[in-house]
């Protein structure tokens, strides 16, 4: 929209050049092509006038909104900074129950902490060196981290010491996900097997729920006790509204081939899930080929996981995890130091240059103006809009 100067100085223009070919004492007929004087009254140069100044009154009065820069919206202004983790392993998934606590896990057995907001990291002893895949804390102190071979790790003092918990429990599963609803009521999610496990105890005590579908899990996400979702890599979907005591199998992102990497939902209808296109139907090799092997995909869902559209990224980048605030408003990370916002729930996406080419696994938002975005290399980046 042009501003509301230009449009006044147009319009000025245009008036001025019509009141001189009307009023001019001598103008030349086009298309007679002969010459003629014209006299005007009075009142028609009062009426010309009058006209003229509403013209200009009206035009600034209906433009006046619309010059105004638009504020720059938190996410607008925000940026994304790296910060020194202190170690290299890659991290694979963060967490922040607030804007100054948060641990980052990854391989090697490595949990870092922060206090501060990410000023500082510092290592938190394991006492393993398997990889882990999972963190979630309910409070400053209460947390779980889980990882390969059916490992589950407890800490009840914010990671000063770590206990290892459900040690039958999981039969050796690689375990991708942890979450806790409260300091009691949790959930693991196996990547592959026949089951789940909750428990109902703090994690003292671990029960199996059983999947009908054995397919490579991806990622798993729980709004409360009771209603939660799985992805497949495949693009798939499970669904759960008894706290995974049954899951219904949803058909989740179709057109093409798809790789999934994690679902997130915002209430029992409104979900995402961020992950990579595979190969289209028709594209035969090489170049085209490569292009849908490597993009960066979004899918959305309005009905509680039953139907997606899916939104490719085109950045070339592979995605590895999103989050929304609201319906409207989202970010995605990825491969290369990918950062993505949406403004229109996922519809397109928006690029923020970062100073890190490593790969970004996991975003943790505690609020909608600071969040955290960690991955390959011990890489630590951190959102603010201050």
């Amino acid at each position: 929209m042009f501003p509301s100067y230009l449009i006044l100085t147009r319009i000025i223009v245009a008036s001025v050049t019509y009141f001189h070919r009307t009023f001019s004492p001598t103008l030349y007929n086009r298309r007679m092509n002969f010459r003629y004087r014209r006299n005007p009254t009075v009142e028609t140069v009062v009426f010309g006038l009058v006209f003229l100044a509403a013209l200009i009154v009206g035009t600034i009065y209906l433009t006046r909104e619309t010059d105004q820069p638009e504020a720059p919206s938190a996410a607008t202004a925000g940026r994304w900074e790296l910060q020194d983790s202190g170690v290299t392993n890659t991290l694979l998934d963060v967490k922040f129950v607030n804007d100054t606590h948060g641990w980052a896990v990854g391989e090697g057995g490595i949990i870092i902490a922060t206090t501060d907001g990410g000023k500082t990291w510092t290592n938190q002893s394991s006492g393993y060196e398997l990889t882990l895949n999972s963190v979630d804390f309910t409070d400053e102190a209460n947390g779980w981290v889980v990882g390969q071979l059916g490992l589950i790790l407890n800490t009840n003092d914010g990671g000063n010491t770590w206990a290892v918990q459900g040690k039958d429990a999981a039969l050796g599963q690689n375990l991708i996900k942890v979450h806790f609803d409260n300091a009691g009521e949790g959930r693991i999610i196996t990547e592959r097997g026949s089951f789940a496990l909750s428990t109902t105890d703090g994690g003292r005590t671990w029960d199996r729920q059983f999947f009908e579908n054995t397919l490579p899990r991806s990622d798993a996400f729980f709004l409360d006790e009771r209603r939660g979702w799985v992805s497949f890599r495949s693009g798939a979907v499970f669904s759960t509204t008894d706290g995974g005591d049954s899951w219904e199998l949803l058909e989740g992102v179709n057109g093409v081939e798809v790789g999934t990497n994690s679902v997130f939902f915002l209430d029992d209808r409104n979900g995402w899930i961020a992950g990579w296109r595979g190969k289209a139907k028709g594209a035969s090799g090489g170049v085209e080929f490569v292009k849908y092997l490597t993009d960066g995909m979004v899918a959305r869902t309005t009905d509680g996981g039953a139907t997606w559209a899916r939104h490719d990224s085109d950045t070339g980048r592979f995605l590895w995890d999103v989050v929304f605030f609201n319906a409207i408003e989202g970010w995605a990370v990825g491969s290369f130091g990918t950062t993505m916002r949406s403004a229109d729930g996922g519809t397109t996406w928006e690029s923020h240059p970062t100073s890190t080419k490593s790969h970004l696994r996991s975003l943790s938002f505690p609020d909608r103006n600071n969040g955290w975005a960690v991955g390959d290399g011990g890489a630590v980046l951190r959102y603010t809009t201050n």
